[in-house]
């Protein structure tokens, strides 16, 4: 099955349908993403099936949880996830992709280029000076960066964890992730 089948199919479980440029863009964040990895480790999921779902459905998923918001930050975005894609998703929304490998903000500025609603930050976020409506947290140690983010958003979504995260910010509230018994996105305001 092709990325573009699975990312299809996985978009479709979650009600979410793409217009021709956000199709062009997940599909070329995907390439850039394949390309980038064999030089640089950006993820180990490359199998496009497990990419269209664990990385870009995740990414819809949050989307389609969330509120409108006008800015966001993806902590550790790492290959882009899930910042990017939610990036594309809502265009009307600026995200902030940070990450603290130079290597990967490389990636992330590339694979950014093509959306003016995204900017990169090569730093710690204890050391990025923005401020956000939403923080997005995914593959990071929420207890490492949340007293970093007391007071510079407003709110937090953290991606796969089994359990609420400890620090500044809650009551922690939950939801089941598709395609997973263990994994939950945890929200919690400022």
């Amino acid at each position: 099955m092709t990325f573009e089948e699975s990312l299809d199919e996985v978009l479709g479980e979650l009600g979410i349908s793409l217009d021709a440029a956000q199709l062009a863009a997940f599909c070329a964040h995907f390439e850039l993403l394949q390309k980038w990895n064999r030089r640089i480790n950006l993820t180990a999921v490359s199998d496009p099936r497990q990419a269209a779902r664990r990385h870009f459905g995740e990414a819809a998923f949050l989307h389609r949880e969330l509120p409108a918001m006008a800015s966001a930050v993806d902590v550790g975005s790492g290959g882009g996830f899930p910042g990017l894609p939610f990036a594309v998703l809502r265009p009307e929304t600026d995200v902030t992709l940070v990450d603290s490998k130079s290597k990967k903000a490389s990636f992330l500025r590339a694979a950014g280029r093509a959306h003016a609603n995204v900017s990169v930050c090569a730093c710690r976020i204890e050391n990025w000076s923005g401020q956000a409506d939403w923080a997005l947290l995914r593959a990071v140690a929420p207890a490492t960066v949340l007293p970093a983010l007391a007071g510079r958003a407003a709110a937090i979504a953290v991606l796969g964890t089994d359990r609420p995260p400890q620090g500044p910010f809650g009551p922690w509230l939950d939801r089941r992730m598709p395609w997973s018994d263990k994994r939950r996105l945890w929200t919690a305001q400022s």
